[in-house]
């Protein structure tokens, strides 16, 4: 076998290991998100108030009691807050990691659908 190709099957054992590994990692954070989830589809309020179960230390996103958030108002507040802290844009701007902005985007969607229900029923 030549330098070259035994060079290529190193690289592509490495490929895989390194996909390997980042599938388990892309599990374990499936899993965070969907426990954290669990149970309060359409619950902005208890989603908003346990959000840093599921976010990474450094995040930017500073825990908010479920009482602060019984007003309409205060909700739309914290809702926004944490778009901000989980934008893509603004995770490129702080050089988030890839598992960060995975773990952003799909907390990000489960916001989303949430303040939609939240709208939907005029929640008081």
């Amino acid at each position: 076998m030549s330098f070259l190709l035994i060079t290529e099957l190193a690289k592509d054992e490495g490929r895989e290991l390194q996909t390997s590994d980042n599938h388990d990692e892309v599990q374990v954070i499936d899993d965070k998100i969907q426990k954290w989830s669990k149970g309060k589809e359409g619950n902005i309020r208890s989603l908003l108030s346990t959000l840093q179960y599921v976010l990474w230390s450094g995040s930017g996103w500073n825990p908010v009691p479920l009482v602060d958030i019984i007003e309409r108002n205060a909700v739309k507040r914290t809702y926004q807050k944490a778009l901000l802290c989980l934008h893509p844009d603004k995770l490129q701007q702080k050089g988030a990691t890839s598992h960060q902005k995975y773990t952003a985007e799909k907390v990000f969607d489960i916001l989303q659908e949430s303040w939609t229900h939240f709208n939907t029923l005029g929640e008081a």
